[in-house]
């Protein structure tokens, strides 16, 4: 459960405690800069439909729809992921197993927003835009 100030990180949707400045699960930062990047690029890309977070160990790198393997640590995408096209009640290491997420949690499809909100909510907790149940951004 979150207290207020918790947030979650824009890479990979972990729910992180108030005090952390960086993801726990990927090392992002609060603010969209990645931990450790020499390329100097702001992170946390919107996340689209198709795309898929890495379940190998620990990894949980948000990759783009169009990669077969993961581009952190190799992976499948068949053997690790878990993505939006596909019945995330099924996939391994995600949805209910996944931290901070609970079987029927959703992402807000409003562009730029792809926030994480409990099962619970009717509408974004962020940009306060309606659930779509439409969509197959439940899990």
């Amino acid at each position: 459960m979150s207290r207020p100030g918790d947030w979650n990180c824009r890479s990979c949707q972990h729910l992180n405690f108030q005090r952390r400045d960086n993801c726990q699960r990927c090392g992002e930062s609060r603010y969209g800069i990645r931990v450790g990047s020499t390329l100097g690029f702001t992170a946390g890309s919107d996340v689209r439909p198709g795309d898929w977070y890495c379940t190998a160990g620990n990894c949980g790198t948000h990759n783009f729809a169009s990669r077969s393997t993961c581009f952190n640590c190799g992976a499948f995408k068949d053997e690790s992921a878990g993505g939006f096209d596909f019945d995330m009640s099924r996939s391994r290491g995600f949805g209910g197993n996944r931290s901070g997420w609970k079987s029927g949690d959703w992402i807000c499809t409003r562009l730029g927003c792809n926030e994480h909100n409990f099962a619970s909510r009717m509408e974004c907790f962020r940009c306060s835009a309606p659930r779509e149940f439409n969509n197959r951004a439940s899990y």
